[in-house]
């Protein structure tokens, strides 16, 4: 028998502490929920699905006082696009060696 591969999946995530910073500073910010407990409910359905599908999930924390900089240097906006990115490239980078 032939076990499926194991998929790991990325997901943004914020500390209660960084998320009205974060969301001041993302161009799209205005389009997350209002409070850090609404966001959080939302992430950790999306976590639970994700597990439930047999997934590794993978928290990336977004640092509100250095994302702006790398999106700029990777030259992407500090959005959505912005944030999938970062995450995509920050497990890319912890699971290269792999094989």
């Amino acid at each position: 028998m032939t076990l499926p591969p194991i998929r790991t999946i990325g997901l943004v995530w914020f500390r209660e502490e960084d998320y009205p910073t974060a969301k001041s500073i993302f161009e799209d910010g205005s389009k997350m929920p209002g409070t850090w407990e609404d966001w959080h409910d939302g992430a950790k359905k999306m976590e639970k699905r994700a597990q439930a599908q047999g997934c590794i999930v993978e928290r990336v924390y977004i640092d509100p006082d250095t994302f702006p900089a790398w999106c700029m240097s990777e030259g992407v906006g500090v959005n959505s696009d912005g944030r999938h990115r970062f995450v995509a490239v920050t497990l890319a980078a912890k699971y290269s060696n792999q094989s």
